[in-house]
């Protein structure tokens, strides 16, 4: 084994180390625009990851025979990491090999120093991008003030160049890249694309150097790459195989609530069969989970009574997990996680089972009793509500239609209307949003009528839910200029229960009657909220967090 590729092995492991901490700190601060802060961060990360790629540059030219070029790698990165002792050990070895040599006809500075500028402009113009910037660094490390502005320039768009066409060969050669893009970066600001570019190769690089190690950072790196361009390499599909990786080993660990998570997260890339019977297994295995008394999962403590009858279903965003989660709350306080990805509950009729959506993945029932959980429709569908007789569903299609469902002959499921939000009420009868009669609004479709009514004036009235008796329904709506709660009866009565304040959403009815909850930002903050249905004050239950996606697809369901 040469003594380049023994140094080699030595770097590795701390040399990803310590590029992985500076890629920490950047990515903490990647939401910034501007900032000290965010330079200091990003100057740092960049500053390691061309110290890496220099060193591992000169132990494949020192294994090459090529000692001065690996020299000039080697002093570009004892300006980046002075003092490392890997770095100086590889130099001091450089160093002795260059001079255990026979010593050539000595020629003046000055005349050495023009022909190595002359040698590495032909080498531009030849396209040989490496050769000049190989020459023009040894310029600059012989004597900075040597044609200062002219090195300086074509050292820049040199290194730029090929430091682009490293970042793009399907060769993988990423680290070398990254150096060559930050000796363009210390004479000037990269151009925007060729930052864009730095920025993707150094964390798809961390990515990898975490993968099979840290699977939590590895996602994290990856999802990065993923927001800001998901067709990147392989970003995809390395994604989608870490969250798979980590779910497994979370199930090994017994860990699996989180390890649903990590299957959720996996199948709203890809749709796989494999992976989808694995989140239903660790989803069946979650809901086993022994809850504790007294206590909340997934956010904040509620004040007691957290409600005053029976279970309130919510989703919680999980910013780590970039996902919502469904939890339950019981009158007593009692609280437990009922699926991973899921949001948009909807209680049967009696209580035992709960119908909600996986955005991206379909509709699913989930027994509360047995823990059985069946999918019933596919991806699209949304926002399910129950018929009086629990057997039947009704759920939007994804393309502008509402579908009804037999439970007990399962198949294709049946269009009956265009439009948005269905609600069911206790005797049959079907609110939704859409438009009849010459406008829109919300329609109302009674047990054997033919065709809907139309019972408000306002496209914007959403999210419908009926009373317990079916009496009346509340409702949100922005025809006062923000999402406030209107509850109306099917005879044409409307009475505003909220106004102002924040934004009033998701609303549910309690099973005797005498509360709605609902979803609200009043304070600052999303939280799920109680109100007396006759009007009154409202309380906050609990707080949910300050980010809360797509709130007009949200809502709280209350059940038995």
């Amino acid at each position: 084994m040469t003594w380049s590729r023994r140094m080699r092995r030595g770097l590795a492991g701390a040399s990803m180390a310590l590029f992985s901490l500076a890629l920490i700190g950047g990515m903490a601060l990647a939401g910034w625009r501007m900032g000290w802060e965010r330079g200091k961060a990003e100057q740092a990360r960049r500053i390691q990851a061309t110290a890496d790629a220099a060193v591992r540059q000169a132990m494949d030219l020192l294994d090459a025979g090529q000692e001065e070029r690996a020299l000039a790698f080697l002093e570009a990165a004892a300006r980046l990491r002075p003092g490392d002792p890997t770095v100086e050990a590889a130099r001091a070895e450089a160093q002795r090999r260059i001079a255990a040599r026979p010593t050539p006809t000595s020629l003046p500075p000055e005349i050495l120093l023009e022909d190595a500028f002359q040698t590495a402009r032909k080498a531009y113009e030849a396209g040989d991008l490496p050769r000049a910037v190989e020459l023009l660094l040894q310029i600059r490390n012989r004597d900075p003030a040597f044609r200062a502005a002219e090195v300086s320039a074509l050292l820049r768009e040199a290194a730029l160049r090929h430091g682009m066409q490293l970042l793009q060969d399907p060769e993988d050669r990423l680290a070398e890249g990254l150096f060559y893009l930050d000796q363009a970066a210390r004479l000037g600001p990269l151009p925007p694309e060729a930052a864009t570019a730095y920025r993707l190769a150094a964390l798809y690089l961390a990515a990898r150097d975490h993968w099979g190690v840290n699977w939590a950072e590895a996602i994290r790196r990856l999802r990065e790459i993923y927001a800001l361009a998901p067709g990147y390499r392989d970003t995809a599909r390395r994604l989608f195989q870490a969250h798979v990786a980590y779910g497994d080993l979370l199930t090994a660990q017994g860990e699996s609530c989180p390890a649903e998570a990590q299957y959720q997260a996996a199948l709203r890339l890809f749709d796989d069969p494999a992976v989808q019977a694995k989140a239903q297994e660790a989803g069946a295995r979650c809901l086993l989970a022994t809850p504790i008394p007294g206590t909340l999962p997934g956010g904040g403590t509620p004040l007691p009574p957290p409600i005053p009858v029976g279970r309130l279903a919510y989703a919680l965003y999980d910013s780590e997990a970039g996902t919502y989660v469904l939890y339950v709350i019981e009158a007593s306080g009692r609280g437990f996680r009922v699926a991973v990805g899921a949001d948009q509950p909807a209680w049967q009729p009696g209580g035992r089972r709960l119908a909600y959506r996986v955005a991206g993945v379909g509709l699913f029932i989930r027994d509360l009793e047995s823990g059985e959980t069946v999918q019933i429709a596919g991806p699209g569908a949304a926002w399910p509500t129950w018929a009086p007789d629990g057997q039947h569903l009704a759920f939007m299609d994804g393309a502008g239609g509402i579908r009804v469902l037999n439970l007990q002959e399962p198949g294709q499921a049946q269009r009956i209307a265009t439009g948005r939000f269905p609600a069911w009420s206790a005797q049959g009868t079907l609110a939704w949003t859409g438009c009849a009669a010459g406008g829109c609004g919300l329609l109302l479709l009674p047990p054997g009528a033919s065709a809907p009514v139309r019972l408000s004036q306002h496209p914007n009235d959403l999210q419908a839910a009926w009373s317990p008796d079916g009496s009346a329904l509340v409702y949100t709506t922005d025809v006062q200029g923000s999402w406030d709660l209107v509850i109306a009866t099917p005879q044409g009565f409307f009475r505003a229960l909220t106004s102002g304040g924040g934004q009033e959403i998701g609303p549910a009815w309690s099973p005797d009657g005498g509360w709605i909850a609902y979803l609200s930002d009043a304070d600052g903050r999303w939280g799920v909220y109680l109100i007396p249905a006759a009007g009154g004050t409202p309380r906050k239950i609990l707080d949910l967090g300050e980010r809360l996606p797509d709130p007009l697809s949200q809502r709280v369901a209350w059940g038995p």
